[in-house]
């Protein structure tokens, strides 16, 4: 089975929240969104439990209004036959007479897990298609059933490293690792993970590759631990003969790879502690900003351990440079509402297949901090990306601290982007020049406009590009100088002076674009807040008004 859907009811600072999921996915948002808890509800459902014990609730768990807890937590959990693997004859038996109709045609297994303030003792029970209780015999074994196949390790990378101390091992005292001379697979792994987590400096290579060896031996079902280790090391066995993506295997010994594949698994076994776990166990793996410990580099070499694990993964991450190796279809958005959290998803077919790749590379490869933001303020080039975060700050705003930010759309397109940041729940404003290919910008972006005015998203200049806009701001001076020109007309008669467009082009000429929108915001600077252009200083008010109001209202 695999879990297709969680959904959330007054746990801590969660209303309401409805989350798909996929094999891997992962989930952003900002602080006090309900990433943390999300992973807690997981952990709380089908975790091991504090020491053995059974899986309950914490008062702590229960949401609170200004007169105390709301009401019970209930969570229901919906999963779906998987497509890999095939089950066994126990468990398609059992799951068999319990599966409802679901989205699609697929059947599926719903379990809810209900809770109230004045005992914590957590009451589960499973649920038809329409969420009323299924009343079967077996139910209690279901569920007994379901956690004991798809056990919850939630990983913490953020929690701080044990305490003992640790030396590494001295060259000529390090030997291969051999299992069949009694040397611990799981031990050793754990063991060099601990010494990532505190070494600063260079890392020996014999005890990476120690550790390498001792994945190897847990994967390898011929190994001494095959039958001990079964199920964890099934769940590393595509890493070490068939890694996901081009990534290398393990008995290769890629620096970088290794390190990555190293701190994941070892975080694993870590969080698994001595919890028994069925050699026909499948787990869900819930792992909490994998980045850090991590240096930017290894992040991709992580993100391909966490993809070949043979397990579900549910990731929450903060780092640019890891959405950068996750496809989009991966990612989960959060926003906090009034009265719920909305999750957010680039929806099927929303994107052609060229859409998506142009999006992919253009947002995800090089610019993957973007998709944290609140709003896009999406413009044509360099010049305006330059030059509003500038002028933005001629008027008192940081961008970055509101959540905006600036977006170029001429290589990609602007419909791409604007259909992404709809189903992401992305706010967005489109500044376009006023020429016809500006025109033709302005009017794709207005018709992707959901559910408000075409001026709250769309602004076109009335000339035909930002420079002859600055110019009739008064700003005549500085292109001027910038040409080599005398910074007032001469005396000499109109028709000899160079018309203000060749004045432009000429200190384009001399000088960039990019450049010349930077001396033009100093000047700015200089002169005060009053000399922004109107439908400039517009722009960025739009745009920071649209951050300001994403938390509370919808796209």
């Amino acid at each position: 089975m695999q879990l297709a859907r969680i959904s959330i009811e007054n746990f801590r600072g969660i209303s309401r929240l409805s989350l798909d999921l996929d094999r891997d996915t992962v989930v952003i948002g900002e602080n006090n969104h309900g990433k943390t808890s999300l992973l807690d509800v997981l952990d709380r459902c089908l975790g091991p439990g504090e020491d053995g014990d059974g899986p309950g609730w914490e008062y702590r768990d229960f949401r609170r209004g200004p007169e105390g807890v709301v009401g019970p937590i209930r969570v229901v959990l919906e999963f779906e036959p998987s497509s890999e693997g095939k089950p066994g004859p126990l468990t398609e038996r059992l799951f068999a007479p319990v599966l409802t109709p679901g989205p699609n045609g697929v059947e599926r297994l719903r379990v809810e897990f209900s809770g109230q303030p004045e005992s914590g003792a957590m009451d589960t029970r499973l649920l038809d298609g329409e969420g009323a209780p299924l009343e079967v015999s077996s139910s209690e074994v279901v569920i007994e059933q379901l956690r004991r196949l798809h056990p919850v390790f939630l990983v913490r990378l953020a929690q701080p490293p044990p305490e003992e101390e640790l030396e590494w091992v001295s060259r000529s005292r390090t030997r291969e690792f051999d299992a069949s001379d009694g040397d611990d697979a799981e031990e050793a792994i754990t063991q060099v993970y601990h010494r990532l987590l505190r070494t600063r400096g260079a890392i020996p290579t014999e005890e990476v590759r120690r550790g390498l060896q001792a994945v190897r031996s847990l994967a390898s079902p011929e190994g001494e631990g095959g039958a001990l280790y079964g199920a964890v090391g099934r769940m590393m066995q595509r890493l070490v003969s068939d890694p996901p993506d081009g990534a290398p295997p393990a008995a290769a010994g890629s620096g970088s790879h290794s390190l990555g594949l190293l701190m994941v698994l070892g975080a694993l076994l870590e969080a698994r502690g001595e919890s028994s776990m069925d050699l026909e166990a499948n787990p869900i793996i819930v792992i909490e900003e994998p980045e850090v410990h991590l240096h930017p580099m290894l992040l991709s070499s992580a993100w391909h351990a966490i993809q070949g694990l043979q397990a579900q993964t549910v990731v929450t991450t903060n780092s640019g440079e890891l959405l950068a190796e996750v496809p989009l279809a991966n990612l989960r958005r959060l926003v906090r509402r009034r009265d719920r959290i909305e999750a957010y998803r680039l929806r099927e077919g929303t994107l052609s297949a060229d859409a998506l790749r142009r999006v992919a590379y253009h947002v995800r490869a090089k610019r993957g901090v973007t998709l944290f933001a609140r709003c896009w303020l999406m413009v044509e080039g360099e010049t305006e990306f330059w030059l509003l975060q500038e002028l933005a700050r001629v008027l008192g705003y940081d961008l970055s601290a509101e959540g905006v930010r600036c977006m170029e759309f001429a290589q990609c397109g602007v419909a791409p982007l604007v259909r992404l940041a709809n189903d992401l729940g992305i706010h967005w404003h489109l500044l376009s020049d006023g020429d016809q290919t500006g025109i033709a910008f302005a009017d794709d972006a207005a018709r992707q406009v959901q559910g408000g005015r075409r001026r709250d998203h769309v602004t076109l200049l009335q000339r035909r590009n930002v420079e002859m806009l600055l110019w009739d701001a008064g700003f005549q001076d500085v292109y001027r100088k910038a040409a080599g020109l005398p910074p007032s007309a001469p005396s000499s008669p109109e028709a000899a002076q160079p018309s203000p467009r060749k004045v432009v082009e000429r200190a384009v000429r001399v000088h960039s674009k990019p450049y010349l929108a930077l001396i033009v915001a100093e000047e700015c600077g200089r002169r005060g807040r009053e000399s922004v252009p109107p439908s400039l200083r517009r722009v960025i008010e739009a745009s920071v008004r649209l951050a300001r109001g994403a938390v509370e209202n919808g796209p």
